[in-house]
């Protein structure tokens, strides 16, 4: 009688058919996951980044087989079952991006929270396994060397993975919720005396559509900018993730709470190029709408133009900068080029103070080989939702693709100032960076100089 019991697969059937399997997903999302928005180098780019991201997170859970799985000889059941959560949860973004590109309505906030939410509990999975397998890794060189078991880097790899673990709970959690308040002094001869101590509150990229909850973590945002007694306050773009609908009358409501004059600019998601019907709404009707609503909030929109602020007899000028158009989702270039900045400061007199405000932070080249704008204001970046710091050292992702990705930048007596945002992209997760207000304070004083207080 033949004893009927599962016969596990070898070593080579398995990698064999992980392999041969990851071979067909990326073949499969290559014609699947196609977005005419995006230009070809962008779209390789994503195809290949899930691909690797795929594969490395497949080969981690291989090694953890072999190391855990099957050396402490666990059931069949539990073997099996390894097998199948590590291919489930290893490929879940593969067929998750598949899923998003084949819905008929893509552009549904529940839908990209969903989505949202599977790459978050995706690294979840990977992240700490991936901690674990590359500290423990030297494990195998102790052994190969001296012929003994070693488990200390094992140990420490398990130590660390965990450590990985709750830090991305608290970024899925606290991190993106706290907001914390930064305070920039700005000290320049050329501000003048009249100026002296005036408040500017910046806040930026809230991306609504992927806020969860917005309407209580905006609510908490308005009620921070108010108690900060801002004289003016500063919106640097990205309100909303894809369209104008996203800015509900509940949401509309909760943003005229701001007790100042707001001055905003458009970033590059609220120009309604991710749109993929663009037959219901064209990118012009959607900023058209979005700089209405904006207008019946009480805010005053600065396209692409300057205005003068005056208090007693002295006077500066604002001036913002919208993202250009042409630029459409290739908003991480090193430097911006078509950008009209003569029309942006007509009418501008090189003698008073400037503050210009532009979403990306890029264009602080430009402004530098204009001779343009004291203070620059900006967003865009949000230091990829992930910042370590000790001390005065900081680092985050963000720095392999930006010169200047977060906080204070000084060149000569010139400022830039980069504030991390409110909102998130791609995954509802902040660690390090929590959600920013701004206060950005204006002093008179002899010689320029600028100072960042942190919490």
């Amino acid at each position: 009688m033949q004893e009927n019991s599962i016969r596990l697969p070898s070593e080579q059937h398995i990698c064999q058919s992980i392999l041969g399997f990851y071979d067909y997903l990326r073949i499969r999302i290559r014609f699947a996951f196609w977005m005419p928005e995006l230009t070809k180098r962008i779209r390789i780019m994503i195809v290949y980044a899930i691909a690797v991201i795929s594969l490395i997170a497949l080969l981690v859970d291989y090694y953890i087989y072999r190391r855990i799985i099957r050396k402490h000889r666990f059931g069949k059941w539990m073997r099996v079952g390894y097998i199948v959560y590590a291919l489930a949860v290893d490929l879940i973004i593969v067929s998750a991006l598949i899923f998003y590109r084949n819905s008929l309505d893509r552009e549904s906030p529940q839908l990209l929270h969903a989505v949202s939410w599977v790459f978050f509990l995706f690294f979840l999975n990977a992240l700490p396994k991936l901690t674990y397998v590359l500290v423990s890794l030297p494990d195998l060189l102790v052994r190969r060397i001296t012929h003994r078991t070693s488990r200390l880097f094992g140990y420490a790899g398990t130590a660390l993975g965990l450590c990985v673990f709750t830090a991305m709970l608290w970024g899925g959690s606290v991190g993106r919720s706290r907001i914390e308040v930064r305070r920039v002094d700005i000290t320049s001869p050329r501000i003048p005396a009249a100026f002296d101590g005036f408040r500017i509150v910046q806040f930026s990229d809230t991306h609504i559509g992927m806020l969860i909850h917005s309407d209580r973590i905006l609510s908490r945002m308005v009620d921070t900018i108010n108690a900060l007694h801002p004289d003016i306050v500063v919106n640097s773009g990205d309100l909303v993730n894809s369209h104008v609908t996203e800015l509900t009358p509940e949401i509309v409501s909760v943003l005229s709470g701001v007790r100042a004059p707001v001055y905003s600019v458009l970033g590059n998601h609220d120009l309604g190029v991710y749109i993929h019907d663009t037959l219901k709404l064209s990118p012009e009707e959607n900023v058209r709408r979005l700089l209405t609503l904006q207008r019946q909030m009480g805010w005053i929109p600065l396209v692409n133009e300057s205005r003068f602020l005056t208090r007693g007899t002295d006077r500066i000028t604002i001036s913002g900068v919208n993202f250009p158009a042409n630029y459409k989702l290739n908003g991480h270039a090193s430097s911006m080029c078509g950008v009209d900045l003569e029309r942006t400061f007509d009418g501008v007199p090189d003698s008073l103070y400037n503050i210009t405000v532009s979403h990306a932070p890029q264009l602080w080249d430009n402004l530098l080989v204009a001779g343009k704008s004291d203070l620059t204001l900006a967003g865009h970046v949000h230091s990829m939702q992930m910042k370590f710091r000790l001390g005065k050292w900081a680092w985050s992702p963000a720095r392999w693709m930006y010169a200047r990705w977060s906080g204070l930048y000084e060149e000569g007596n010139r400022q830039l100032y980069i504030n991390d945002g409110i909102g998130y992209v791609l995954y509802p997760m902040r660690i390090g960076t929590y959600p920013e207000v701004t206060l950005i304070v204006l002093h008179h004083g002899t010689d320029t100089r600028a100072k960042t207080i942190r919490p």
